[in-house]
């Protein structure tokens, strides 16, 4: 009996509440499952990141490209009369890439449109020619020589000389008219041309 008095009392209470084992597997679960989520969420904002750069990147070239392939203006722009010298029959201007490290421009029937404007009327221009007779139906038409190089695409170093007939406007463009014609290519900048006639037509005339 002294024996058993001297033994310590073991407390079963101590199993039932005593629980930190649980409460720390509980706590990695909870660890554990904010980095996975975490681990998503960064490659969610990595993979957008990456696909906004990529059309950055996009847009950035995209434009390059558009500002590269430019043409501009070369020597004077000219029209021509008709017999009476009441009004102007062809405007002559001459183009050319920008620098020599512009891109090629399409100039073909395809790849550009010419638009002829002043205060009575805004028309594309025809190419070929293709008029349909009508004196009611305002109409114009262009055609491209290439003075240097050949072919129907604008390179570095070739120049090409355009003439937009105005031969078949409602009404025909006279003296003192402002007039603007636009050379819209597919790709690239707009080249606008805009002038006044003088206030004498002459048969062949400069026109600022």
């Amino acid at each position: 009996m002294t024996a058993l008095k001297n033994r310590p009392i073991i407390r079963t209470d101590n199993f039932l509440h005593n629980q930190r084992g649980i409460t720390g597997l509980e706590t990695a679960i909870v660890l554990i499952a904010f980095v996975v989520v975490a681990s998503v969420f960064a490659f969610a904002v990595l993979n957008t990141g990456f696909l906004s750069s990529e059309k950055s990147k996009e847009a950035a070239l995209g434009g390059l490209q558009e500002t590269s392939s430019t043409l501009s203006l070369r020597g004077e722009v000219i029209a021509d009369s008709n017999a009476a010298k009441t009004a102007v029959d062809l405007i002559k201007f001459n183009l050319a890439p920008a620098s020599t490290a512009s891109e090629s421009v399409d100039l073909s029937t395809t790849g550009s449109v010419i638009t002829y404007l002043d205060d009575f009327q805004g028309i594309n221009c025809q190419n070929p020619q293709s008029f349909d007779g009508d004196p009611d139906t305002a109409e114009c038409s262009w055609s491209s020589e290439w003075l240097i190089g050949s072919g129907e695409i604008v390179d570095p170093g070739e120049q090409v000389e355009i003439t937009v007939t105005l031969t078949n406007l409602t009404p025909l463009l006279a003296a003192k008219q402002e007039f603007t014609i636009q050379i819209k290519p597919n790709k690239g900048a707009v080249v606008i041309v805009t002038r006044t006639l003088p206030g004498e037509l002459q048969g062949t005339m400069d026109v600022k």
